[in-house]
């Protein structure tokens, strides 16, 4: 009970005008109650998705989304056991969606790498259609790499059976697409002895001197991957880091800087742009400028900045949040 109690206060999160919510806080101890006795009776069965596309980063993507009650709640309870267990067996550089394992770490990581060890070339590879096409019993072998107990499977198996492939937008799914891959990242450290290795979900990324040492390596991971049922896209590419710099987790990394990724500066610009004409409202342009400091921030972006945030825009700011976020340097 401790941990459904848990797992309903984090599902809950940002979602307390969820009728769902107000439903299961009428009676947090019965509704709860209900979930451990499914569990325990194996009469848990993962509930229907509501499909939703959506247009994210540029992409249009196909969001999978399941009730609150009781499947987020169920989810967020497997995983506050379960992730510890796969994040200690995942190598230190791959990342997603998990505690201490999102785009500040990842851009943390490789922005030492280039700081101390800075590399001239690196490989880049995406995925195609990741998520549909991770295979159901591949997957189930994964999981049972480091979960053993019978119980557990069940719930799990539960869960990525519940539709071919893996859903994108279930909390599960942030775990799964890393753990379904957990193997091919040692193999890559291990077996190819690559130092300089970083994986974002489908994103892959190596960072070595040697074009000819990448172009063997992309090869052998090409095959790897297929193995699995998995592809490259053919858009694969050697980036010069000194003159090209190398585009990962929305920033260009190069040996001497940090810029971020020139699509995102020009929908910073144009936010701004929208502000100043009146476009959008006062609020909405201070939320979203809030958000794009985070990104500037951990870049060399000052001019950036300066060039696009005026003091009219900081003294709105006062009005409107009791705390300035537009202050500060970047």
């Amino acid at each position: 009970m401790e941990t459904l109690r848990y797992a309903h206060s984090q599902a809950k999160r940002g979602k307390g005008h969820y009728s769902a919510v107000k439903r299961v806080e009428k009676d947090v101890e019965a509704h709860l109650l209900a979930i451990r006795e499914s569990l325990l009776n194996k009469t848990f069965s993962t509930g229907k998705y509501q499909i939703e596309d959506r247009i994210e980063g540029g992409k249009m993507r196909r969001i999978y989304k399941l009730p609150y009650y009781p499947d987020r709640i169920v989810q967020h309870a497997l995983m506050s056991v379960c992730g510890p267990i796969f994040r200690r067996s995942m190598i230190r550089d791959t990342f997603q969606s998990m505690p201490q394992r999102g785009t500040s770490d990842a851009r943390r990581r490789v922005q030492k790498m280039m700081e101390e060890d800075p590399q001239i070339y690196a490989l880049k590879m995406d995925i195609r259609k990741y998520y549909p096409s991770i295979n159901n019993d591949l997957m189930k072998v994964a999981v049972r790499k480091k979960i053993k107990d019978k119980n557990v499977l069940w719930l799990m198996d539960n869960i990525i059976d519940s539709m071919k492939g893996i859903p994108i937008g279930n909390l599960t799914s942030q775990y799964f697409g890393n753990i379904y891959l957990t193997s091919f990242d040692w193999w890559v450290k291990q077996e190819l002895g690559v130092k300089y290795y970083y994986r974002y979900c489908d994103d892959l990324i190596i960072f070595y001197d040697n074009k000819k040492q990448l172009r063997a390596w992309r090869k052998l991971i090409e095959k790897k991957l297929n193995d699995i049922g998995l592809d490259i896209k053919p858009t694969w590419q050697i980036y010069d880091t000194v003159k090209q710099g190398a585009d990962f987790v929305g920033y260009v990394f190069r040996p001497d800087k940090t810029q971020l990724r020139p699509s995102i500066a020009e929908k910073f610009k144009a936010h701004c742009k929208k502000g100043r004409k009146g476009i959008i409202s006062p609020k909405r342009l201070l939320e979203g400028l809030a958000a794009y400091k985070g990104w500037l921030m951990r870049a060399n972006a000052k001019k950036l900045w300066r060039d696009n945030i005026t003091n009219r825009m900081i003294k709105k700011c006062n009005t409107i949040f009791k705390t300035n976020p537009l202050k500060g340097a970047i």
